[in-house]
């Protein structure tokens, strides 16, 4: 409990102090409102109680009503302040306000750590889990913490000090009838909650399996399949057979904690009675008048036990909370990428993978053992293998996403991670098999290979040019400023060819002399895919250009052709000399070649 104590006002101390540095005035007026807010219930109870004995006073004529009307207007203002303070400008303006601060603030600074990230947190499933709850659930915890938990903490506090002091001024052992109740059902509240956020942390695998599958029944390409496949029936069933699962689980831990439940609330009941037929008494007696009788026994009834339980609310309540925060900083900690100080972007490149060892983190096997190959300077290379054999693994660590287990990667001689990471983005133009198509301008998403040239026209109509994109660019409504995609109104959606033309011409901005295809073309028809493969040598004249895949498209186009297995290479040389050596490019090649018997491709076949 103690720690869970200390992480609670750690994580305050950064949650305040991330508001404060934004907006000083406003955090400092907020704690005065509550302050004030707080001061309103034990100025009701003296208020209340002279409305009750001078409005007797008055009936019996020992007092004039001239006397009665500030306490009249003081109730009247006791009335109207606290919605005013609390809905209006509390959670109607600092709540929203510090909520942009926050996203603002925070969001930011997540940007800017997933920009420096290692890759390889987003193949992890643990750090996919720190990734998710800090992304997507701290704003939301922050919103419960300030203002609501702060405000109710310190207005809660303040009335709770004044109720108090009327209860001592009555009898000071109505303190103990109070307090002792109010710290027993605090400990079991706080102990209970605790112990359900630590439970509900173990769900959250499952939590995340049931949002992505939901999220694919809500999707535009879900849909479009099952307008077409009609599986729509057994997904639903699916989701909902998982989320009935689900609910079943958080049900037994619920009722584990229904005895817990049952004995904390009537601890509080309990008390109210108590202390109230204690007044009772205490009025029987004479030793109340009644209107400080009324007045204490509504406190009891209404307030006491509620500003208790508030002025401790952060602790009660916020343990779900701080875990979110603790993931917030877990994330900012997460590795980061080591960036190098060359900054020089080399005209001329040659690549070496020499005696590359990888394994992907979080498992055994070893997907490259021992990789050795040459690339050389505005080489055409053709890597080739089954799937699974680490021709993309390859691409990952060239590319710097991953960093090698054992051995090294070399630039002109310099070990890859020497240069930085915006030196390396500028020599190297990548196009995915899984290229993204972004919801924004065509200028934007050809701009996004080389972000620097944004504004440069020129830049962009090269790249479009020399990726054979520009002539259906120039036919759309507003050229380069057409909004692509459907996601927003007035976005023009292109066809697969279409997109695989943006993806190419995003690779050429900027000049890059490296330029991979890591199977861009896989779902096009072998034939297509040779003359994409045809072309896009022709456009890489002077420059280095590798293409990655299982399929032999690329291979007759190539200076040099080195085939992957079990994780080296195992053979390397042109088609010819490969074919003539009859090992395992001239057994892929021969399963392959009826693909290509027709058209333009015709030669491969011969």
């Amino acid at each position: 409990m103690k720690s869970k104590i200390k992480e609670l006002l750690t994580a305050y101390k950064d949650l305040l102090g991330e508001i404060y540095r934004e907006k000083p005035f406003m955090v400092i007026m907020t704690f005065l409102a509550a302050i004030l807010l707080g001061l309103f219930t034990p100025l009701s109870v003296y208020v209340n109680s002279h409305i009750f004995n001078d409005g007797i006073a008055i009936a019996r004529g020992e007092m004039t009503f001239g006397q009665y009307i500030p306490f009249l207007i003081l109730f009247v203002l006791l009335t109207i302040l606290p919605p005013i303070i609390g809905w209006v400008f509390i959670y109607g303006y600092v709540q929203p306000r510090s909520l942009l601060v926050l996203r603002t603030s925070m969001r930011g600074r997540m940007l800017q750590k997933i920009k420096k990230m290692k890759y390889e947190h987003f193949e992890n499933e643990e750090s996919m889990e720190i990734i998710d709850k800090a992304y997507n659930r701290v704003e939301n915890a922050a919103r419960h913490m300030f203002p609501m938990y702060v405000v109710t903490a310190i207005s809660s506090l303040v009335a709770s000090l004044g109720a108090l002091w009327y209860l001592y001024s009555v009898k000071w052992w109505l303190l103990l009838t109070v307090l002792i109740p109010f710290i027993l059902e605090t400990y079991l509240t706080t102990k209970t909650n605790y112990n359900i956020y630590d439970e509900l942390e173990t769900y959250w695998q499952k939590e995340r399996r049931y949002w992505i599958l939901g999220s694919f029944l809500r999707s535009r390409e879900y849909l479009r399949e099952n307008k077409t496949f009609q599986a729509a029936d057994y997904l639903i069933d699916t989701y909902r057979k998982r989320l009935n699962s689900r609910n079943r689980e958080y049900e037994k831990y619920y009722f584990r904690h229904l005895k817990s439940n049952f004995t904390k609330y009537y601890i509080t009941d309990l008390a109210i009675i108590f202390n109230v037929i204690i007044l009772l008494v205490l009025f029987i007696k004479g030793e109340l008048n009644i209107g400080l009788f009324i007045s204490l026994s509504q406190l009891i009834f209404r307030d006491l036990f509620g500003d208790l339980m508030g002025s401790v609310w952060p602790i009660r309540w916020s343990g779900h909370h701080i875990n979110f925060f603790n993931y917030f900083k877990k994330y900012l900690a997460l590795a980061e990428d080591e960036d190098g100080e060359l900054e020089e972007i080399p005209e001329k490149v040659s690549i070496e993978f020499k005696d590359v060892w990888f394994k992907y983190p979080g498992t055994e096997r070893y997907v490259l053992k021992g990789l050795n190959l040459l690339i050389n300077d505005q080489e055409k290379l053709s890597i080739v293998g089954e799937n699974g054999e680490g021709k993309s693994t390859m691409v990952k660590l060239l590319l710097g996403l991953f960093t090698p287990d054992r051995g090294q990667i070399l630039i002109n001689g310099v070990p890859l991670f020497n240069y930085s990471a915006r030196a390396r983005s500028k020599i190297f133009g990548p196009i995915f098999q899984d290229f993204f198509r972004y919801s924004i301008t065509v200028r934007e998403n050809v701009a996004i290979g080389d972000i620097d040239y944004l504004a440069d026209k020129e830049k962009l109509e090269q790249a479009l040019r020399q990726a054979r994109a520009d002539e259906f660019v120039n036919e759309l409504s507003d050229k380069e400023e057409t909004l692509l995609g459907r996601d927003f109104d007035g976005g023009r959606d292109l066809s697969g060819g279409q997109w695989q033309r943006i993806a190419i011409a995003r690779a050429f901005m900027g000049d890059k002399p490296v330029l991979i295809l890591d199977e861009p073309t896989s779902q096009l028809d072998p034939v297509a895919e040779s003359n994409l493969y045809s072309e896009f040598a022709e456009m890489a004249k002077n420059k280095t250009a590798i293409f990655i895949t299982h399929r032999l498209a690329s291979t007759m186009i190539t200076d040099k052709i080195y085939v992957i297995s079990e994780g080296k290479v195992q053979e390397s040389g042109t088609h010819e000399e490969l074919m003539q050596a009859g090992g395992l490019y001239a057994q892929m090649f021969e399963a392959q070649k009826q693909w290509y018997q027709k058209g333009e491709v015709n030669a491969y076949a011969q």
